[in-house]
């Protein structure tokens, strides 16, 4: 019992206990800088991530706009051809009826351009009563090729069909041809029947408008070529 020393057991066990103090401390350390880390590189990956989703946000809303702009700028293009398209075609129009206009004023030109538009409206109809409708200041000139229309049609008929087919031609004094979107008509005549339900409009207004129906894609690719 000499050599018991209650003071030095005393110090061991303290010792002792310290000891696994630092060691559980030092354990608690590692697992609480392991845990940080297992949290930072959580976070870190979530942030990256999230800004890796708002660049991929941003870079395709970025293209979605340039694509619109690129498509409106392609499409503001195409409306100013087509724009400056129509436009020319108008002038090119208003040439030819000015240049048509000036054709007419020569007044054995413009019987004769009568007598073919009566006679295709004639053939067109095909009736035995024809009423004609013009400008006021054409029944005169009208009148003077009512017989030779009526007889060259009856010519015509016979020698396409070998009947015989007469129509009467009369002319429309009650009213008159006078304009047609807000411009004056150039002349012509409309040919009517059956108590006005069938007609046949040539006046050189429509059969002007018809010709530039017709060789459009001609004028077009005359005119605006690739």
């Amino acid at each position: 019992m000499a050599d018991f020393n209650p003071q030095e057991r005393v110090k061991k066990m303290v010792n002792a206990i310290k000891a696994e103090a630092n060691e559980k401390a030092e354990q608690i350390k590692d697992m609480a800088a392991q845990q940080f880390r297992i949290e930072k590189n959580k976070l870190l990956n979530q942030q990256k991530e999230r800004i890796t989703e708002e660049y991929k946000k941003k870079i395709e809303s970025y293209t979605i706009e340039k694509r619109i702009q690129r498509s409106s700028k392609i499409n503001q293009s195409r409306l100013s051809k087509m724009q400056a398209r129509f436009e020319l075609i108008q002038r090119l129009k208003e040439e030819v009826r000015q240049k048509m206009a000036k054709l007419i004023q020569d007044q054995s030109v413009y019987k004769e351009l009568l007598k073919n538009l009566i006679i295709q409206g004639m053939i067109k109809l095909l009736e035995p009563r024809i009423e004609l409708t013009c400008l006021e200041q054409d029944v005169q000139l009208i009148r003077t090729i009512l017989v030779e229309c009526q007889e060259e049609f009856t010519v015509i008929i016979k020698r396409e069909t070998t009947k015989d087919f007469k129509t009467t031609l009369s002319i429309n004094q009650s009213q008159y041809l006078t304009e047609k979107g807000g411009k004056p008509i150039l002349g012509g005549v409309v040919l009517s029947c059956a108590n006005s339900r069938i007609v046949c409009s040539n006046t050189l207004d429509d059969r002007l408008e018809l010709s530039l129906q017709e060789f459009l894609p001609d004028i077009r690719n005359g005119l605006f070529k690739k």
